[in-house]
């Protein structure tokens, strides 16, 4: 009986561990999301996209560390002249709120890639990364944008199950609001681990018994 209680007892410690360690850090279901901000749009391909207004294309996921955030302006080649992205977004953390604006990218030519920069309330960001592209179709040019944006340098205190959003007053967006969800797989684990450990302990106790 004695070894059995010590038993549980260890069990419920790593579930209180375990609890604990869920609040760490925002997330979506995979840690891996093998993103690049680099020019390149084809790692979004298999990420889930919002339809906008007019045709726009977007999509908001997000790591253990980092928000990430793709919008393409004219994904069906139909619309006719410049079309530009919104210059500055809302991104909503659980209950923190905070606008997001690009710089401009000035002097990028058709079907050129150039990095701007990212500013989170007023202050630049100098670990985000944001590239625009400005592809040529059959009507003029449009442009498509990548971001990354790390949570610890936007000052916000994940937690897990957190939500995360983003909108934009553009007409674009059309009142359309992104949203992912955050959440850290760790505590689960670790309950798991508790609780096998114990099962083994009290299988072997009652092996015992019936040997003696």
């Amino acid at each position: 009986m004695r070894k059995a209680f010590w038993i549980l007892l260890t069990c419920v410690s790593l579930v209180w561990i375990g609890s604990a360690a869920t609040t760490a850090r925002a997330a979506t279901t995979s840690s891996k999301l093998n993103i690049s901000i680099d020019g390149d749009f084809s790692d979004w391909s298999d990420k889930p996209m919002t339809n906008l207004d007019g045709d726009a294309k977007a999509s908001l996921v997000a790591d253990d560390s980092t928000v990430y955030f793709y919008m393409n302006t004219n994904p069906n080649d139909n619309k006719h002249g410049f079309v530009s992205l919104p210059s500055s977004y809302s991104l909503k953390v659980g209950d923190k709120t905070i606008s997001i604006a690009l710089s401009k990218a000035k002097g990028l030519g058709a079907g050129k890639a150039k990095a701007v920069t990212v500013s989170a309330n007023g202050r630049t960001i100098s670990s985000a990364q944001a590239m625009i592209s400005r592809p040529k179709d059959s009507h003029g040019n449009y442009e498509i944008v990548e971001m990354s944006l790390p949570l610890s340098d936007l000052g916000v205190v994940a937690t897990s199950s957190q939500n995360i959003s983003m909108t934009s007053s553009d007409a674009t967006f059309g009142g359309a609001t992104l949203t992912t969800t955050g959440g850290s797989t760790g505590g689960v684990i670790l309950v798991a681990a508790g609780f096998g450990i114990a099962v083994v302990g009290v299988v072997k106790v009652a092996r015992r018994r019936k040997v003696a």
